[in-house]
Formats: C-alpha cells, structure tokens, sequence
C-alpha cells in the first residue's frame, strides 16, 4: 500500500505525432529533403534506423536537442521514378514513463531521380549530294523539356531546320548540307541544356559519320 503522505506521479499518457514531414515532396537527382518528426512530449528509445521505413531513398540518423523534435536528411535512391512513397513511423518508440505512441506517416512524396536518355539520333541520310537532304530523327526516352534543336544542337557542314515533336519525345527536322563543300567527317552534337519535366538534366549524343 502507499502511504497517504506519499507523492507520486501517474503518466498513463501515450506520446503523439504533431507533424511529420519532408522540406520536398518532388525529388529530382541531386535533391534531399529535410525531414522533421515532432513528437507531443519527449520520447525514449526512439530510433530513426529503427523506427522509420523510408520508400526510395535513405534518411540519415535523426537527432534532437530536446528528444521532442527530431530532424534529419532524407537522399532519393538514384535512377528511380515513383510517384508513391511515404516515410512511415512504427510503435516502437515509447514517452519517458514507457507508454508507447501511435504510428505515422509523411505526405506522399515523388521520386524522379532517373535522368532521360537518348534512345536515337539519327539521319536518313548519311551520304548527301548536291540537292540532298536528310530527316533527322531524336528520340528521347521520355518527355523533355527547354529543348530547342537550334539552341541544343550543334551541326556541321550544314543547317538543321527546327525540329518538331507531337510528344516531346520523338522529334524530327530537315537536314540541308552546306552547297559547295566537300568533307567526308561529319556529325551532329547534342548538348546536355535540355531536362526532362523533373529537371533531371539528360545525356550528350551525337549521330553516326555522314558525308
């Protein structure tokens, strides 16, 4: 039994989650976010390695100065493209008198991280005569974006009318060699100014020789 002139203190309160969150919700390559967790009362044995389920990407050791809010940085795994993900919190953390508190989970965040690539550049002609033209042919691997082939590509011996696309992926233009040349080495050169809707900045190419 407990005496009458005994002091003591009940704590039958489970901790809460004020907020969960992540500073970016659209995550492109060479993006982190902030995460910050802020619990209603300061927790024990809580853990982020432990205690939080990151979908895509890494969240570095978590650390307060309070154990009541908590903050750390959250890295998109690379080459991914996932529109649903969620950092997720379990129950394994308890308050400092040992009543474990609920789950939790961020708002949805985007991972884009996977950059475009270029899946074809070509000529349709690749030995041009006087009178000669050629349709050139780019082919991304997904949608792009500030793409202008009079700004992005470089041509030799030659001029590149602007190239069109009904999709922003596969895109085309006329090719009309320079009158009066004679040079057997030739390309066009794609520079890396162009992203896709991310922001993801794409790869160089060039085409095969032409003549």
């Amino acid at each position: 039994s407990v005496s009458a002139n005994t002091s003591y203190k009940v704590d039958n309160t489970a901790p809460s989650v004020n907020s969960f969150t992540l500073s970016d919700t659209a995550l492109k390559a060479g993006d982190n976010a902030t995460v910050t967790l802020r619990f209603s009362e300061a927790v024990a044995s809580f853990s982020s390695a432990a205690d939080i389920t990151a979908d895509n990407g890494t969240l570095a050791a978590m650390s307060s100065a309070d154990n009541v809010t908590w903050a750390g940085a959250f890295t998109p795994t690379a080459n991914t493209e996932d529109a649903s993900n969620t950092l997720s919190l379990a129950t394994s953390y308890t308050d400092t008198a040992g009543n474990t508190g609920p789950a939790a989970t961020t708002a949805n965040y985007a991972v884009e991280t996977l950059a475009p690539s270029v899946d074809n550049f070509t000529l349709s002609d690749t030995a041009l005569k006087a009178g000669d033209n050629a349709t050139v042919t780019l082919v991304f691997s997904e949608v792009v974006v500030s793409f202008s082939s009079d700004d992005d590509i470089t041509v030799a011996n030659g001029t590149l009318a602007t190239m069109t696309s009904t999709d922003n992926i596969t895109w085309t233009g006329t090719f009309t060699p320079t009158a009066n040349t004679e040079d057997a080495s030739n390309t066009l050169s794609l520079v890396t100014s162009y992203t896709d809707i991310a922001g993801n900045a794409g790869p160089a190419a060039t085409t095969a020789n032409y003549a």
